[in-house]
């Protein structure tokens, strides 16, 4: 509880006013604050998550795909072992990754247990028992050994997928930035793609989230156009508005900038339960004292996360040397005039397809396959200088494909259907989606029984 300050009462109006104001402003919980930043240090490191996000600047920055670390769940300070581990993309190798990993945990659970059952003398100590021992410093006793013995968790390093990521984000960083500054949300926040997605233009979640901000469907439905054609979800430009917006609201409800960002990954209502149930809307004490069933390990450490990519991404060379990102992405934008294929639109504007398709990646599957086509109206990208005849181009070849379609419907059959690989498909998968064999689907794409799909990866799904 904070204390108010002992003061005299004061004689004058004026000044019993001025009382009242200061007094209430010590106990009241602050008002839901403008979505501009407070200065330079909106930021900073609060005191007491420095070990987290040191941690998480490891991860980032220095330890490798191909590097595995042993930490405590709950103190990222504590770190008992970090090993080299090539990581697997076979189920196979990935179940050998795993037991390896399982046997290491036993292992330092048991000596972790010993030495709470033990309590020995420190001078006693050497090798694994030492370092466990000296993980802890003096805050070591029984009791905390006892209970981080469940508390072992692993962690792969990501430098090689952050720095990708880095490059990647040149494309969409100064668009992006723009946005931000026109929806007076702190520029800082422009990285946040790099703990949600590493800027992966292809990323889905197993829960449903897509594209580098990954929202879910349901939360990208209230800001942007989400359906079978048009999924703007994809397009880190375009959804770095909705992204904007939410974290404004979010900002404007919670009043701070730690709990709007941990509202992206735990949900605003979430977070406004925590406010509510700890009494405060400090991010630290709720952190610390937060208990709610959904407030697990990534919500908890989603700050964290965004700190130290923050910091990482900002002090590039120091981590990565010397790195080349990705020119920005520039076009011209023209509307649709009319509906049509987007190998009509292509050849009407005379862009490769797979160049179109880059530029305008809210286009879904359905379009690119053309089951779908691109709908009128649509703000289509197209390589700068090609907007200035591309409206009157798009607007003939509109009217031709009209003409030929009434007189042979048969020339405007869609192309080839496609499937873009997605994290967890497999041959079985894809094929039972489509009506095919597996056998099929491998004669299709001239695939070996034995090849291993990668995610991004087109699947012709007939001829």
């Amino acid at each position: 509880m904070q204390r108010i300050p002992i003061v005299r009462f004061p004689s004058s109006s004026l000044a019993l006013l001025v009382w009242v104001v200061l007094a209430l402003s010590a106990v009241l919980p602050p008002r839901a604050a403008s979505a501009q930043s407070s200065g330079d240090d909106t930021f900073a490191v609060p005191v007491g998550l420095e070990r987290a996000v040191e941690f998480w600047k490891r991860v980032y920055g220095e330890w490798s795909e191909d590097q595995v670390t042993f930490h405590d769940r709950d103190d990222l300070g504590i770190v008992y072992l970090t090993i080299d581990q090539k990581k697997s993309e076979t189920p196979a190798g990935y179940r050998a990754n795993e037991a390896a990993q399982e046997a290491i945990i036993d292992r330092y659970r048991r000596i972790l247990l010993d030495l709470a059952t033990r309590n020995p003398d420190p001078r006693t100590l050497s090798g694994e028992y030492r370092e466990v021992y000296d993980a802890f410093g003096e805050l070591g006793n029984p009791a905390r050994w006892r209970q981080a013995a469940d508390r072992i968790r692993v962690q792969r390093g990501l430098r090689e997928k952050f720095q990708r990521g880095l490059i990647h984000a040149g494309q969409f960083r100064e668009h992006i930035l723009e946005i931000f500054r026109e929806e007076g949300v702190p520029e800082e926040i422009a990285w946040l793609p790099m703990v949600e997605s590493t800027f992966n233009i292809e990323a889905r979640s197993k829960v449903g989230a897509a594209g580098v901000w990954q929202f879910m469907p349901g939360t990208g439905r209230l800001y942007m156009r989400v359906d079978a054609t048009i999924d703007e979800r994809l397009d880190p430009i375009i959804a770095a508005r909705g992204a904007a917006r939410l974290l404004k609201h979010n900002y404007q409800g919670l009043g701070s900038w730690p709990l709007a960002l941990t509202a992206y990954n735990h949900g605003y209502y979430g977070m406004r339960r925590a406010v509510q149930q700890v009494g405060t809307n400090d991010y630290m004490t709720i952190r610390r004292l937060y208990d709610g069933p959904a407030f697990g390990f990534a919500s908890k450490n989603f700050y964290a996360e965004f700190l130290a990519a923050l910091y990482v991404a900002e002090h590039a060379e120091q981590y990565f040397g010397m790195h080349d990102p990705f020119r920005t992405l520039e076009f011209d934008v023209v509307r649709m005039p009319v509906a049509m294929p987007l190998r009509d639109v292509a050849s009407a504007v005379q862009v490769d397809a797979e160049r179109l398709w880059r530029l305008n990646p809210s286009l879904t599957d359905d379009v690119w396959s053309g089951r779908r086509a691109v709908p009128s109206g649509f703000r289509l990208r197209v390589p700068p200088g090609y907007g200035r005849e591309a409206p009157l181009q798009l607007t003939s070849a509109g009217a031709s494909r009209d003409t030929r379609s009434a007189r042979s419907p048969s020339e405007t059959a869609p192309a080839a259907r496609v499937h873009t690989v997605q994290r967890g498909d497999t041959l079985t998968s894809i094929a039972a989606r489509y009506g095919l064999s597996v056998g099929e689907l491998i004669a299709l794409n001239d695939l070996d029984d034995r090849d291993v799909i990668r995610v991004g990866q087109r699947l012709v799904l007939s001829r």
